[in-house]
């Protein structure tokens, strides 16, 4: 058997079962979440063994009311008796055991099936870096850095990865103000970023999908832009630094992580100048949004919902024609109370400085009049971006919860449509139709490359031609694009089981249609039990109280029972992490984010010195140039 490296033993096992260890101990120090590593000189296994509480108690004696007495008498004589009688009863969850595999020249870690025998060797795993390391190595993710590997009190240099194929099945980030809840996604903003650059640079032939991540980030504090301070210096570091330094060498690193302006405003003037270059007005038509967006994110009644239905059916631009309808019009014999209730919702995205109505000119000659409609619109521009494995930045701190949730709704169903069109059909002639049965007219149109439009997915969607006809990529072969949802209850909350609500299909069907949603809540008990069934990948942080901590464990990716003195004792940028495609939870201390970003910066600066390649002329043909 291969050796391990491990110190000094710090106790022998007396006895044990699979929840609690009885440990003969030289050192009775403890910590809560510390990882005990045991082993015996006649068994092949290696067991690991989570500490979750512990006592210290006294071989002979169970009247520890006694002990005191006496040495309250004579301290010095009394302790020199009970030194060796001195145990530590360690509670905890066995994490499982690991095998050697000759073949594959690797340790497999196995469930707990089998408990450690009697007078087993106990070792501390943070003394054990290199153990672990080994034991646990399949345990640690692949693609996306989010911190490193806490054990106890201590932080060891083993870095956590989440997989981007565990990404499509959605990330829950839970915890209570100030639990770092912020670091954690800028750290994984700019691990998401790096991993970009390192997959089109130098790609794996192992890799059977697209590892590239498209991020839509909602920045409801402005914050992930601007960037948090690090420690030492107070300075800020944040996305735009990332975004500057990609362009010092030349543009295409930059063209290759972002859109041409992928900070998306609603007010250009509350941009500050050092930021403008990569800012962009955002602006939607109204006629882009669907009957059932409006039905996932405000409160509206059966009858009110059909009388939407019921006007979209005959009028592209429904929202307008409602909000302009008389009392002598026809109104489809629904009530003057449902059509005022109807318009009163309308009036406020009507009146939003980021949705414009489209509006038709007439030009005329001395032969003939021509009408023709005048609309502008960024989605089109942003699934386009998206669909590059492009990050975007989107700024709400000016907008209402409605029109925030109005436009990540509005864009959720497009890709959602696209993608689903795209798993329905083998070529474009067939994919084409699907498109204009699923998304309105205009936005249809542009995507298609049936305007002038220069957002046409064809050249990202295409292989290659056959006949008249062209082959459709699979969908593992494009990005993986992921959509926070900040506030998560709000959006994904008692509402989620209305009919057409596009979250309950994504929360099912995204890990197929490689769409993932990123939740991020104080409450978890809030949330949708749909929605937390289909969450796949868990970071739990510090939570507010008991009611939270019971709710994390119950909807934990793996078993995480017996965890509640851990979730009481987590700090700030600590979590517990569970996800269903790896088998014991991982404790994590999150990065430092602006500090990471700091170290990162000459990455994105020149990624070739850093990964040792030569640069080629063009990284993609797909990609446009800034």
């Amino acid at each position: 058997m291969v050796k391990l490296e491990l110190t000094e033993p710090i106790g022998i096992l007396a006895e044990g079962d699979i929840s609690s260890l009885k440990v003969i101990s030289k050192d009775i120090r403890y910590q809560v979440g510390e990882i005990l590593i045991i082993t015996h000189p006649e068994t092949p296994e290696i067991y690991l063994f989570r500490v979750m509480n512990y006592e210290n108690i006294l071989r002979s004696s169970s009247d520890m009311s006694y002990v005191a007495s006496n040495i309250l008498k004579n301290r010095t004589a009394y302790i020199a008796r009970v030194e060796n009688e001195k145990m530590v009863k360690v509670s905890g969850i066995l994490m499982g055991y690991s095998l050697y595999d000759e073949n594959k020249k690797k340790w497999i870690l196995h469930k707990p099936r089998s408990l450690p025998p009697h007078f087993s060797y106990v070792y501390r795993g943070s003394e054990c870096k290199a153990a672990l390391q080994d034991l646990l190595w399949s345990e640690f993710g692949n693609d996306i850095e989010i911190g490193k590997l806490q054990v106890g009190a201590t932080t060891l240099d083993i870095p956590i990865k989440l997989d981007v194929e565990a990404l499509p099945m959605h990330v829950q980030v839970a915890g209570t103000t100030g639990a770092g809840k912020s670091f954690f996604m800028l750290t994984m903003i700019t691990s998401s970023l790096k991993n970009n650059v390192i997959n089109a640079l130098k790609p794996s032939k192992a890799d059977t999908i697209n590892k590239k991540i498209s991020f839509f980030m909602v920045d409801v504090h402005d914050e992930y832009m601007r960037g948090m301070k690090e420690p030492e210096t107070n300075a800020r570091y944040g996305i735009k630094d990332i975004a500057e330094a990609s362009l010092k060498q030349d543009k295409d690193i930059y063209n290759l992580l972002f859109g041409k302006n992928f900070y998306l405003t609603s007010d250009m003037e509350s941009v500050e100048k050092d930021m403008q270059k990569y800012a962009k007005a955002l602006r939607f038509r109204l006629e882009d949004i669907e009957v059932s967006d409006i039905i996932s994110v405000m409160e509206v009644t059966d009858q009110m919902a059909s009388f939407m239905y019921w006007i979209k059916s005959h009028n592209e631009n429904w929202i307008s024609t409602i909000l302009e309808l008389g009392e002598e019009d026809d109104q489809g014999g629904f009530s003057k109370g449902t059509v005022n209730a109807v318009k009163r919702r309308l009036r406020s995205i009507y009146n939003s400085p980021i949705f414009r109505e489209s509006r038709t000119i007439t030009t005329s000659d001395e032969k003939n009049q021509e009408q023709s409609s005048v609309s502008f619109s960024d989605l089109a521009e942003i699934v386009y971006n998206l669909e590059q494995g492009h990050f975007y930045n989107f700024s709400s701190a000016l907008l209402s919860s409605t029109e925030q949730f109005i436009v990540l709704t509005m864009l959720a169903r497009t890709i959602f449509a696209l993608r689903q069109s795209l798993m329905s059909s083998t070529r474009w002639s067939q994919f084409e139709k699907q498109v204009e049965s699923r998304l309105p007219r205009q936005i249809s149109n542009e995507l298609l490359g049936k305007t002038n439009s220069s957002f046409s997915i064809k050249d990202l969607y295409i292989k290659n031609k056959e006949g008249n006809d062209y082959i459709l990529k699979k969908v593992n072969e494009l990005p993986v694009i992921l959509l926070t949802i900040e506030e998560a209850p709000s959006i994904l909350g008692v509402q989620m089981s209305k009919q057409g609500n596009v979250f309950v299909d994504i929360s099912r069907q995204g890990r197929k249609f490689g769409i993932g949603m990123l939740l991020i809540t104080q409450n978890i008990s809030a949330m949708e039990p749909l929605i937390l069934a289909n969450t796949n990948t868990e970071i739990n942080m510090m939570l507010g109280n008991e009611i939270e901590i019971k709710q994390a464990i119950i909807n934990a990716s793996n078993n995480i029972t017996g965890y509640e003195h851990e979730f009481r004792v987590l700090n700030r940028g600590e979590a517990i992490v569970t996800n269903s495609l790896r088998n014991i939870p991982m404790p994590v201390k999150i990065h430092n984010a602006p500090v990471l970003i700091k170290e990162n910066l000459s990455f994105f600066e020149n990624p070739y010195d850093s990964l040792k390649i030569k640069k080629e002329k063009r990284i993609s043909k797909d990609i446009p140039l800034l």
